[in-house]
């Protein structure tokens, strides 16, 4: 559907543009000097301008050809030109004249051009066979002044770049050549077709740009994973050892206490926990705080381990050193390598599209300002951790519409986790799903 929406603008600009861009549009009137003409046997226009001498165009072809001219000049800016056209053939320093066509003894004959909406006077013609060789076409008047067109009529060669570049052209031959207002360029039929074909260029390429968009979201969220996002670690440890296909003792594991730091209870207990039932699973276990390092420092720390780790404290402060190391770019890359992400409270809420529900029981408070509240988006939804049915009322005054609740938001017990592998998205451990 959108390749016959572009064919059809396409379409409608080449048909309404083509009587002016059948001709090859070439400005030289600001030119000094001799002008060749190259491809005799295809359409040209020259806009020129004689300034008290005349000018020559010059032809060099290797083949007979048939050279079809005529002159044309802007009415009423030059009605009196009578331009006359003389053809020389050139053999070494010989010049030798071998057509002649006097712009004084034929009448001019008055047309409109309603593509570009303006007048002229045609005047003389000359078709003609010619061999191969050198010639000169000189173009002259009585007093050589005044503005004028050369045509060379022949195939017309219509391509894309061509209509663009008389497109451009042509509002500059309107304030310059033939002294109107630019303004009526847009008005012309070809003029209209190149805004119509402007418009639809645009209202096309945000089309694309959209639909790529939403075709980078569906890749990244369909891409080959493995998250277990938990409310609570010590319940979940036995599916951790569930999901590695090696020996615990070939497990390493990046546990990141960068969350605990600035939790506002001075309670190293609940870290000490997580970080002791990992290691009593026989998992080679390293800390690491990604706090204050560079994505490059972050990456050397993660890209040998096969489980990330990430530990429960403050959303906010835990959020906000990811993003001063680049976290989401290291984390997906390490997923694509077929690392597992393991969050625990925090370091679920993190993986969801924003971090909104951290302080909905007002325990996790917003110390460190962060105003951007998006997650990393490694899952399309939210996740609210540590839920008992006191909290019921809240979720719902957040998110009032149960459709939205049941679309964005994922609640867990502790107890429960979100398992993720590739596209499929499950709830593994104690009860059902929460639904609110």
């Amino acid at each position: 559907m959108k390749k016959i929406f572009l064919l059809v603008l396409i379409f409608l600009f080449f048909s309404l543009a083509f009587g002016v861009s059948a001709s090859q549009t070439n400005i030289t009137y600001f030119q000094k000097g001799n002008i060749n003409i190259s491809n005799p046997e295809i359409s040209q226009a020259f806009y020129d301008e004689l300034k008290g001498s005349a000018r020559d165009y010059f032809i060099d072809s290797k083949k007979d050809f048939q050279l079809n001219i005529n002159v044309v000049v802007p009415n009423p800016e030059n009605r009196d030109g009578k331009y006359s056209i003389k053809v020389f053939s050139i053999n070494g320093d010989k010049e030798n004249q071998v057509a002649l066509v006097d712009g004084t003894l034929i009448e001019w004959e008055p047309y409109y051009e309603k593509v570009d909406r303006d007048y002229f006077l045609k005047g003389p013609e000359l078709i003609q066979q010619f061999p191969a060789g050198k010639y000169k076409i000189e173009i002259y008047s009585n007093d050589n002044l005044g503005k004028y067109i050369l045509f060379v009529e022949g195939k017309e060669l219509i391509t894309f770049l061509s209509v663009l570049n008389n497109y451009w052209q042509l509002p500059f031959l309107k304030a310059t050549f033939f002294k109107t207002s630019v303004l009526e360029f847009f008005f012309t039929p070809f003029g209209i077709a190149g805004i119509v074909l402007f418009g639809g260029l645009l209202i096309f390429l945000a089309l694309i740009y959209y639909l790529i968009g939403v075709a980078k979201k569906i890749i990244k969220h369909n891409q080959a994973k493995t998250l277990l996002l938990t409310s609570s670690f010590p319940e979940m440890q036995d599916e951790i050892i569930k999901l590695l296909q090696k020996p615990a003792y070939d497990v390493t594991v990046a546990f990141i206490m960068t969350a605990h730091k600035y939790k506002l209870e001075d309670d190293p207990s609940y870290r000490d926990e997580d970080l002791q039932l990992m290691r009593n699973t026989g998992f080679n276990v390293e800390e690491v705080d990604i706090d204050g390092k560079t994505e490059v420092q972050v990456m050397k720390l993660l890209e040998f381990k096969d489980i990330i780790f990430v530990a429960g404290g403050n959303t906010f402060y835990l959020l906000k050193s990811m993003r001063k190391c680049n976290f989401e770019t290291v984390i997906r890359k390490l997923l694509k390598w077929g690392k597992v992400y393991i969050g625990v409270s925090a370091g679920s809420i993190v993986a969801g599209k924003t971090i909104q529900t951290a302080n909905w029981k007002n325990i996790d408070k917003n110390a460190v300002g962060l105003k951007d509240l998006k997650g990393l988006g490694l899952v399309p939804f939210d996740l609210f951790v540590h839920y008992e049915p006191e909290w019921a009322e809240i979720i719902k005054q957040k998110i009032p519409k149960a459709k939205k609740r049941l679309k964005n938001l994922r609640i867990l017990e502790d107890g429960q986790a979100i398992l993720v592998q590739g596209k499929e998205v499950d709830l593994i451990g104690d009860g059902e799903a929460i639904v609110i």
